[in-house]
C-alpha cells in the first residue's frame, strides 16, 4: 500500500498536530507508561515545542517515556565505542534533556503538574539489550520518524540496510554526516562528525511500534516526501520507505515538503 499523506500549511503546524495526536494517544491508555520514538535534530522540535505549550496548558504528559532512535559513538582510550558526552550539542541524549523533557518540564512547572524524566538510549556495547528492553515494555506505543534528505536513512540505518535489521553500531555514509552537518551548524568540517552510531534498527521501528507519525517537513525534502509517498513495500536504497510497512502509519507533511 501507499501512504495518504496529510500536508499542512508548515513545520508548526504539523508540530500542533502531531502532539496533539501523541496526548490522543497518551489518555486513550490505561494509565501505564507511554513508550514515544523519538528523532533527534530539527524534524521533531516542532512537535517537541507544541507538546510543552500542551504541557502548560495543564496535559498530563507525566507518563512519558522518551524512547531515543539513536546516538552517535565514539572510541574512548581503549579503542570501544562509547556514546558522546551529553553535554554535546550534537549528542542525542543531551538532545532529549534539553529539547524533548526541556520544553514539557517547563511547562508542567507552569502549570503545577508532574513532568516527566525518563530518557532510553541504546548502548553500543549491548545494542540487542535495546530491542529486549522494548519488547519487555510492550512495544513502543507511538514511533516519531524522520528522514534523511539526501539518501533516505531513517535514525542511523544507511541506505542498504537490510529489512530485518534490529538495534545495532553501524558506520555513517558520507551523505547522512553530511545533512547532519546541517543539523549541527558546528560541524563545520566534515571530519568534525562522528563516523559511527548505535541505531534502532529498521525491524525494530517496523516490528516494535504500535502506531508511526513519519515527518517530513522542508522544501530541501521534497524528494524524500515523494519517495516515501510512492512507496509500496520497503526499499532498502532508501531506509525510510519502512514506514509502509509499519502498523498504523501516518505521513505528515508541510507544503514546502510536498511541493505545494
Amino acid at each position: 500500500m501507499t501512504l495518504q499523506p496529510t500536508v499542512l500549511p508548515d513545520a508548526d503546524a504539523v508540530g500542533d498536530a502531531v502532539a496533539a495526536m501523541i496526548l490522543d494517544r497518551l489518555a486513550a491508555t490505561d494509565g501505564s507508561s507511554f513508550l514515544l520514538g523519538c528523532p533527534g535534530g530539527r524534524t521533531g522540535q516542532p512537535t517537541y515545542d507544541a507538546l510543552g505549550r500542551l504541557a502548560a496548558r495543564g496535559a498530563d504528559l507525566s507518563r512519558l517515556v522518551v524512547v531515543m532512535m539513536d546516538e552517535y559513538v565514539v572510541p574512548d582510550a581503549d579503542g570501544v565505542l562509547r556514546c558522546v558526552d551529553p553535554d554535546l550539542s550534537y549528542s542525542c541524549l543531551g538532545f532529549a534533556r534539553r529539547e524533548i523533557l526541556g520544553p514539557i518540564a517547563a511547562g508542567c512547572r507552569a502549570a503545577g503538574t508532574v513532568a516527566p524524566a525518563e530518557i532510553w538510549l541504546p548502548d553500543p556495547a549491548t545494542p540487542g539489550a535495546y530491542d529486549d528492553r522494548i519488547a519487555a515494555a510492550g512495544g513502543i506505543d507511538l514511533f516519531l520518524l524522520a528522514t534523511g534528505a539526501s539518501d533516505g536513512h531513517i535514525a542511523f540505518n544507511q541506505p542498504g540496510t537490510p529489512r530485518d535489521s534490529r538495534s545495532h553500531v553501524t558506520e555513517l555514509g558520507e551523505a547522512t554526516r553530511r545533512d547532519n552537518m546541517c543539523t549541527f551548524p558546528e560541524f563545520t568540517r566534515l571530519d568534525m562528525v562522528p563516523t559511527h552510531g548505535v541505531t534502532v534498527g529498521v525491524d525494530t521501528i517496523a516490528a516494535s511500534s504500535r502506531e508511526v507519525v513519519m515527518i517530513v517537513c522542508g522544501e530541501h525534502k521534497r524528494d524524500a516526501y515523494a519517495r516515501i509517498a510512492a512507496a509500496r513495500t520497503y526499499e532498502p536504497d532508501w531506509p525510510a520507505t519502512i514506514a509502509v510497512e509499519c502498523k498504523n502509519p501516518t505521513l505528515v507533511a508541510d507544503r514546502a515538503a510536498a511541493g505545494l
